[in-house]
């Protein structure tokens, strides 16, 4: 007796579906060209904490994406991350067709800190957490960058959004 073989979705396919529902936190990282100053963004999960000893954070940016040749280049970025009434930051980041939107809410404001002079951070959010770019690996289609955490705002707010599910998100004790 032969068993029919059933057609399975592709390997990347199952793991995208897997992914979607696997919570992890949601920023925007901002950078800016240093050609002209102007500030880059992009709206991210694919971030999380190195290690404390040296304080470090890393993020893995597509190559392909509108932010990444600015950031490499400034040498820099800052992972802002976001409390519910902040969710309005994440759309103009993450779809292409509402970049025009970017950085204009009032609360964004430029670091004045001179190793981190020009780059773009979220007045008033949970955390702003200033890097300095110190490894680069490359794997696929995307840099994961590791930087090392020079500067770090904070609102005192432990309201911190994520993602699941296709959706911002609270987490919420089990117990």
């Amino acid at each position: 007796m032969t068993e029919t073989a059933t057609a399975q979705p592709s390997l990347d396919a199952r793991l995208k579906r897997v992914l979607r529902f696997m919570p992890a936190p949601v920023g925007i990282v901002t950078s800016f060209d240093p050609d002209n100053g102007q500030p880059v963004g992009l709206a991210m999960s694919a971030l999380m904490p190195v290690c404390l000893d040296p304080p470090s954070m890393a993020i893995c940016v597509n190559r392909s994406g509108s932010a990444h040749d600015a950031m490499i280049r400034a040498g820099r970025f800052c992972i802002n991350l976001l409390h519910a009434g902040q969710d309005s930051h994440v759309l103009p980041f993450a779809n292409p067709a509402a970049r025009d939107a970017r950085f204009t809410q009032s609360d964004w404001r430029q670091h004045v800190h001179s190793a981190h002079e020009g780059v773009w951070f979220i007045d008033e959010a949970p955390a702003a957490i200033f890097c300095t770019i110190r490894e680069r690996v490359s794997f696929g289609t995307h840099d994961l960058l590791v930087g090392e955490v020079d500067d770090l705002l904070t609102s005192g707010s432990d309201d911190i959004v994520g993602w699941a599910n296709g959706a911002l998100c609270r987490a919420a004790p089990l117990i």
